[in-house]
């Protein structure tokens, strides 16, 4: 590759989602690839959209012409261009994310050197940041009489487990008070509300968790409308809060990014093979053999919390014997809370005798989730609970 001044300059391309937002998309994504340029002022910054709708949008509305992932790579091509960083800003790897994958590769060997970052949120390191960032911008919230409450997008890809374990790192490192749904998947806001019911909180505060702040965020969670995320809450009898700020907005988030793109060019050449999505992770065994086992559990509320589980199994059958963080549930139930206020009394399940925070609950499967109804003795009321039972012993 020819070093001579002549030589184009390598290229750093951000892809995002895009917006049909115009101001939100100078404060976002404009922030982040100025912030991008400003880290490596030895590439030139540019800029491609992933989704067409919008792209045809700004098109016909606003003459704007803003180029795809292919015709951005056709476009660097032709400018005789050999050498590019790709830079997602996508909030995990998902479908969005493959495809500009899949895009990269058919174009590739067009390039003396392709490499490309990864998604906003991958590695352990990123949730930690991403925890960090969000509870340091909201710590004026951080009391038991506000909830505050985050809404990502949503996907039906595999990638959605992202928002969840957002949220059990959240509850793990003790922000109790912070919550995390989606648009247009699971968590929902029906889901998200039943949860903050359950806390003292006396008001909520929204806040988008996608790197614009665009028509979900300005509709869908802050409109006026009846069914937007606001309407639900204030219904519910929650004085609401609406900050409409994008991650993109955030200048360390934007360094966030940045990382990723050091670690890409200091990693490997992009290969075709890395279109592949990684498979599952191989499932253990949905029986194991006669013994006793440590489990970890992963719970859907922070208001129900297992510190310690032992699994025993004896001929086939799993039983778990779970030590509950308090005393404020004194029954069980195998199925959802409904089901458990038809059930007769002797389906129940009591705690051991002496031990009113320790529960023998049937499993029937490990790392899948199961329904737990509880009753609340404070409340007088059955309460849904998702758990999913996993070895911690190996």
């Amino acid at each position: 590759m020819s070093n001579s001044p002549t030589a184009p300059r390598p290229v750093l391309l951000v892809v995002s989602f895009g917006t049909s937002y115009n101001e939100s998309r100078e404060l976002t994504i404009g922030a982040v690839e100025r912030a991008l340029q400003a880290a490596y002022p030895g590439y030139e910054v540019r800029r491609a959209f992933t989704s067409q709708i919008i792209l045809d949008i700004l098109k016909e509305r606003d003459g704007l012409e803003i180029d795809n992932v292919r015709q951005a790579l056709e476009r660097l091509t032709a400018d005789g261009v050999r050498e590019v960083v790709i830079q997602p800003t996508h909030v995990m790897t998902g479908s969005e994310y493959h495809d500009v994958l899949r895009e990269v590769a058919a174009w590739a060997p067009q390039f003396a050197s392709v490499k490309v970052g990864r998604a906003l949120v991958t590695r352990e390191e990123d949730y930690d940041a991403l925890i960090r960032i969000l509870t340091e911008d909201t710590a004026p919230w951080i009391s038991e009489d506000t909830a505050v409450v985050y809404m990502g997008h949503g996907t039906e890809h595999a990638a959605n487990e992202t928002y969840h374990r957002l949220q059990r790192k959240l509850w793990n490192r003790g922000f109790s008070n912070y919550f995390v749904g989606t648009v247009e998947a699971e968590p929902t806001v029906e889901d998200v509300l039943a949860l903050v019911r359950e806390t003292p909180a006396r008001q909520v505060v929204l806040i988008p968790l996608m790197l614009v702040a665009g028509d979900h965020a300005t509709n869908d969670m802050a409109g006026p409308e009846e069914g937007s995320w606001k309407d639900i809450f204030e219904r519910a009898g929650y004085p609401v809060r609406c900050q409409l700020k994008g991650l993109g907005q955030y200048p360390a988030v934007q360094q966030m990014l940045a990382g990723h793109v050091a670690d890409a060019i200091a990693g490997g050449e992009f290969r075709g093979e890395d279109v592949t999505e990684p498979p599952a992770a191989e499932p253990l065994p949905e029986r194991l053999p006669d013994g006793v086992y440590s489990l970890a559990v992963d719970s859907s509320s922070p208001m129900f919390r297992v510190t310690r589980c032992v699994l025993r199994v004896e001929q086939g059958h799993m039983t778990a014997e779970m030590t509950l963080s308090g005393g404020g549930y004194s029954r069980l139930y195998p199925g959802r809370a409904a089901e458990a206020a038809q059930a007769p009394v002797e389906a129940w399940i009591q705690p051991r005798a002496g031990e009113k925070s320790v529960f023998s609950f049937p499993v029937a499967a490990l790392d899948r989730p199961v329904n737990c109804a509880a009753w609340s003795s404070g409340r007088e009321a059955w309460y849904d609970r998702v758990l999913t039972f996993r070895r911690a012993d190996g």
